[in-house]
């Protein structure tokens, strides 16, 4: 493995659609959700917490134990050029990589989608699937109860939008904005050539010919594990931008707009947006702040 870049984000963003685009470059492998930032966190909890561990002077065998996690890294992606590791907690693990490699490398591709249609589209499933629980409800039956109760739970801090935008705040507070490139789902699904190119550019890889008519599925999550929730399935052949699945009412959609504006007005600031070409109704909500 030579290089090492990981794809996080907003969920419902398009992570997914990108990844099967990402992986029909045979240069490249793209995992689907990851658990390699897990593995590595568990082998430092191990190395922190571990009695026998605890009875050596660690300090004499932190860089062995470093090179350890590097030699994992290699060693589990041996036959990869190219490396984009899915996991929307990697924004807030950069340091973490960065002490194992040695270097500051590795970029992030931070997937983005207007919060209003991401939470429409996790309200339309929940519903699709309604005799089944989301993950969470059983632990806190209340949080799901009504609409108002699930945007609310959706948006929190440690909920489905609300972690990912708290791991990238911690990323751009400790400076690692330059190593971000903001993807939106708008653009990926409407100008694909243009923020694949975008891509290759800030990553320094060699363009690749991608067949835009023509996507197929190459990585899989079972969505059994998320009860039929989250769907990561995409529809092959040509990428078309697909509206959000449900409509949301008006208080709801300024409440999520209040919400979210810090974040909305952050990606303008950081990465403009490139190619406005489109009716005034296909607009997501972001560009009417």
């Amino acid at each position: 493995m030579r290089r090492f870049h990981v794809v996080a984000g907003l969920p419902r963003a398009g992570s997914t659609l990108l990844c099967q685009i990402l992986n029909s470059n045979p240069k490249f492998n793209v995992t689907p959700t990851s658990g390699i930032l897990d593995m590595l966190k568990a082998m430092r909890a191990n190395f922190s917490q571990n009695p026998s561990f605890r009875a050596q002077n660690r300090l004499d065998i932190y860089e062995n134990f470093k090179m350890g996690l590097k030699g994992f890294m290699d060693g589990y992606f041996y036959d990869s050029e190219a490396v984009f590791d899915k996991n929307r907690a990697w924004t807030s693990n950069i340091s973490l990589l960065d002490t194992i490699f040695e270097n500051e490398e590795t970029k992030i591709i931070w997937l983005y989608r207007d919060p209003v249609e991401i939470v429409s589209s996790i309200e339309a499933h929940y519903q699709k699937t309604l005799l089944l629980e989301n993950m969470d409800e059983s632990g806190a039956p209340g949080a799901f109860m009504t609409l108002e109760r699930r945007i609310s739970t959706y948006v929190n801090p440690e909920g489905l939008l609300g972690f990912p935008i708290e791991s990238l705040k911690d990323a751009l507070e400790m400076g690692f904005a330059h190593r971000i490139l903001f993807v939106k789902y708008f653009e990926l699904t409407n100008y694909t050539n243009e923020v694949m190119k975008m891509i290759h550019d800030f990553l320094g890889e060699e363009y690749y010919e991608y067949d835009f008519k023509n996507i197929k599925q190459s990585t899989w999550e079972f969505d059994g594990i998320y009860n039929y929730k989250f769907p990561h399935k995409i529809k092959e052949g040509e990428i078309k931008y697909k509206k959000a699945d449900i409509t949301l009412e008006e208080k709801y959609i300024r409440a999520i707009n209040e919400t979210f504006l810090p974040l909305n007005k952050l990606i303008f600031e950081l990465n403009p947006h490139f190619l406005l070409k489109t009716p005034n109704d296909l607009i997501p909500n972001y560009f009417r702040i």
